[in-house]
């Protein structure tokens, strides 16, 4: 039997072991995703990956040699990417391997991982992950089965299970915080900054609740204003921050912006000019858009993820209960996913016959193939991966034809 030399592999730290200061410095937007999972993949030690980072997590799936250190890849990548040492952080991170790493996302793709126990967001998360390693062509084989698996368990775990009875988001479960800590108060008016999925699902979630006005802030106004139209509301530019924050009973803010949009100052400025009342401000950003302490201000509450994270521990008897009928999907998806990865474990392209029959190449032709002109070079390279891939193919069904017979 051929000898493996590689494993599945997933790295990465979230709210339970993390807090969120530590988290946000490592946060990759949105934008960056295409460059992330290039330059992860780009690794002579990886041969596939795909990363997954949202407000609660950032992890990285990938199949690597076994003789690499996981941390050491996502150290290495940090340092290239951002400039930035996370070596301090290391005791914060959790490697798991295997079984063990597939039966992680699983868990993550059914909610039971995430701060609010059964959300939905996370699967939409976890396709936008899979789909932006795919756009770059970082997931192969195994990230394909993998990701593809987890959409299953997720899907069974909310509609075979209590778990998706009354799921909510971190969006719903601020709206819930919000409504609790406005109880009493007439008509709030309501300021959205930035325009996203996430302000939608808290604008949803509100527009349930009789409030007086909805007001949306957005960096380009004709987004804004489109927008509101949803709602009933009004659209504006950032240029009118000010005044629309001296308006708003809550303010909810969740732009994307790397740096603080609102400043302590601007916060300070609306409040004086605010006809008595209180400002509720709800920061669902990573990183942090309102730069403002939550104590600084007597007349201003400020309130963020992890005040979620404290909000939602004791509303989760009902999903509590649906675990054990979750994990019991989990488990036999993940049999299912294990048995068809211990074939593929097999397999000469992943065990690392190709590097050997590939190191025999460059040996044996190596000196002939550097003196040849640029094109004729590329020329023998891909027709050299050509014959590897083939060997490796003749290879395989001969292992298999061994298998058979003494099966």
């Amino acid at each position: 039997m051929a000898p493996i030399n590689w494993h599945l592999v997933v790295g990465g730290l979230n709210h339970k072991g993390s807090s969120l200061e530590e988290r946000e410095p490592l946060q990759l937007q949105k934008d960056e995703m295409a460059s992330a999972n290039r330059l992860f993949g780009e690794s002579p030690d990886v041969k596939e990956s795909a990363i997954l980072s949202t407000c609660n997590r950032i992890e990285f799936y990938f199949v690597a040699k076994k003789q690499c250190d996981p941390f050491e890849l996502i150290s290495c990548f940090y340092k290239n990417l951002k400039s930035i040492d996370i070596t301090s952080l290391q005791d914060k991170f959790y490697i798991r391997k295997n079984k063990h790493a597939a039966d992680h996302l699983f868990r993550v793709a059914a909610g039971i991982d995430s701060m609010v126990l059964g959300e939905n967001q996370i699967m939409g998360q976890a396709k936008d992950a899979y789909s932006s390693a795919c756009a770059v062509r970082t997931a192969g084989k195994v990230i394909h089965r993998l990701f593809h698996q987890a959409f299953r368990v997720g899907k069974l775990v909310r509609t075979d299970t209590e778990m998706g009875k009354g799921a909510c988001s971190v969006s719903s479960a601020a709206v819930e915080l919000i409504k609790d800590k406005i109880n009493g108060v007439d008509n709030p008016v309501i300021l959205f900054v930035g325009i996203n999925q996430m302000v939608a699902l808290a604008a949803d979630g509100l527009n349930k609740f009789e409030t007086g006005e909805f007001l949306f802030a957005n960096r380009t106004e004709a987004k804004a204003k489109a927008f509101a139209e949803k709602y009933g509301g009004r659209g504006f530019g950032f240029d009118k921050l000010t005044g629309l924050i001296s308006k708003a009973d809550v303010m909810i803010s969740c732009t994307g912006s790397r740096t603080p949009v609102i400043s302590g100052d601007m916060i300070a400025g609306a409040v004086k000019s605010k006809a008595g009342g209180k400002l509720l401000i709800m920061d669902m950003a990573i990183p942090r858009d309102v730069d403002i302490e939550k104590n600084q201000m007597p007349d201003v509450s400020v309130f963020d993820l992890e005040d979620i994270k404290d909000f939602v521990r004791n509303q989760q008897a009902k999903r509590e209960e649906a675990i054990p009928a979750a994990e019991e999907i989990i488990n036999r998806k993940l049999g299912e996913f294990i048995y068809w990865f211990d074939h593929v474990r097999q397999e000469p392209i992943y065990n690392g016959l190709g590097d050997t029959f590939d190191e025999i190449f460059r040996e044996e032709l190596g000196a002939l193939i550097e003196g040849l002109p640029p094109d004729t070079r590329d020329r023998f390279d891909r027709a050299g991966k050509k014959m590897i891939n083939k060997l490796l193919l003749v290879k395989l069904k001969e292992d298999n034809s061994i298998k058979q017979r003494s099966d």
